[in-house]
């Protein structure tokens, strides 16, 4: 009998509450939004921050708004994120990688009506906002940035710094040692240590003049360009490993660049000594070689947040987003998680300070492409491993690869829903 009276106590008061002059739910009840934000791969102090420092200034600004952060690992980072943004059900602002606009564009928000009037956008990289663009319209805001040009030890190495395919291939051929079939030093080393990565690849496909994709959306793996790319890496890999039978380099401790056994590489700024390190004195610093028909270029790889179409408040993610973009929050943003920034006038300081950061940031303006635009990247990575690791190693012709990656690549892309 208790029970059903409470019942019916609860429903008089559910009704009251509807009706003129009913009793009003609590004010803090009616006004609190949240607004949920997605960011992976976060230190304990960037955490920190954000909860102690940056949500509690957003919120004081924006009466009623309570912000939360989720976060998680990159290992499920892709099935999170897909689910979240196919389902349609998900937090509020959502953190991409570099190539994903492709991938999510059609089911993120046009956020080109809230941003159109953003005096800020002139301070950002231009590769930096290629990046976030799809189909012609803004999808999120530039977060953090990563040059990822080519390292060379200047006071151990032999010949200069090569600008194209041909000279680097002579450069590797005067600066890498082998001897009883193992390597003792090699000229060049990639981030996968195994002379192959898939996005330094692409790299050299674009620096090689050439597209991943033609205007109809199909694969160009067929193109002169991709043959050229090709034919540089397999000739680069015969340099420094003749046969597959030669052994690469003995384990290294600390990082390749200060080794003295590599003098060359391609490293993300955690795999290289600190920029304090004195060993900056002797390296430098440079753009990818290019082809016959194409510019010398450095990968700049974007991280961004994105606003899902399905978010019922955009208005309110984007102030956000304004307001984690601003110039004061990007650069606590780099003194706290040692992000770069993609605001250019968030730069100064950083050069004033740090002559080796003072060159990537220029070599950045000068020569960065964003590497975007990766149509279904979750499946062409494994592709172009698979296929080109057949064909470094000689179970593969080039054109065989080529055609395989066409037909294969192109399959992907028609299931994916992006040739019509």
């Amino acid at each position: 009998m208790k029970r059903a009276l409470i019942l019916a106590l609860v429903l008089v008061m559910s009704v009251l509450a509807v009706l003129p002059g009913g009793p009003a739910a609590p004010a803090e009840a009616r006004q609190t939004q949240v607004l949920e934000i997605y960011i992976t791969g976060l230190t304990e102090d960037t955490m920190n921050w954000f909860n102690d420092v940056a949500f509690p200034a957003f919120e004081a600004a924006n009466p009623g708004v309570d912000c939360e952060i989720i976060t998680g690992g990159w290992g499920d980072f892709d099935v999170t994120v897909a689910g979240w943004i196919t389902t349609g059900d998900g937090p509020d602002i959502i953190y991409l990688g570099s190539e994903y606009a492709a991938t999510y564009g059609d089911l993120l928000m046009d956020l080109d009506p809230y941003f159109q009037d953003w005096e800020d956008w002139g301070q950002y990289l231009p590769a930096a906002i290629d990046t976030v663009t799809y189909d012609g319209h803004v999808r999120g805001l530039p977060l953090l940035m990563s040059p990822r040009p080519i390292f060379y030890r200047a006071d151990l190495m032999q010949g200069d710094v090569p600008l194209t395919f041909a000279d680097a291939l002579e450069f590797y051929a005067a600066n890498t040692v082998l001897e009883a079939g193992a390597a003792k030093q090699w000229a060049f080393m990639d981030i996968g240590n195994d002379l192959f990565d898939a996005q330094e690849f692409i790299a050299y496909i674009w620096s090689a003049g050439g597209e991943l994709y033609y205007e109809d959306g199909t694969s160009a793996f067929d193109s002169e360009p991709v043959a050229e790319a090709m034919q540089y890496m397999y000739d680069r890999r015969r340099i420094m490993r003749p046969t597959e039978d030669t052994a690469g380099l003995p384990p290294i401790e600390g990082t390749a660049l200060e080794s003295g056994i590599v003098i060359s590489g391609i490293f993300p700024m955690w795999a290289v000594p600190p920029t304090s390190d004195p060993i900056w004195d002797n390296v430098a610093i440079a753009p990818y070689p290019a082809g016959a028909n194409g510019s010398p270029l450095i990968q700049v790889f974007i991280d961004w947040l994105s606003v899902p179409a399905y978010v019922d408040d955009p208005a309110l993610a984007v102030e956000f987003l304004k307001f984690i973009g601003s110039n004061e929050n990007a650069v606590a943003l780099k003194d706290v998680a040692g992000f770069t920034p993609t605001r250019q006038d968030a730069w100064d300081a950083i050069k004033a300070s740090d002559p080796v950061w003072s060159k990537l940031l220029d070599l950045a303006v000068d020569y960065g492409r964003a590497f975007s635009d990766i149509r279904a990247s979750a499946e062409l990575r494994p592709l172009i491993f698979e296929q080109m690791t057949l064909f470094l190693t000689d179970q593969q012709s080039l054109e065989t690869t080529q055609m395989l990656l066409k037909e294969e690549y192109d399959y992907i892309l028609e299931e994916n829903g992006y040739l019509d």
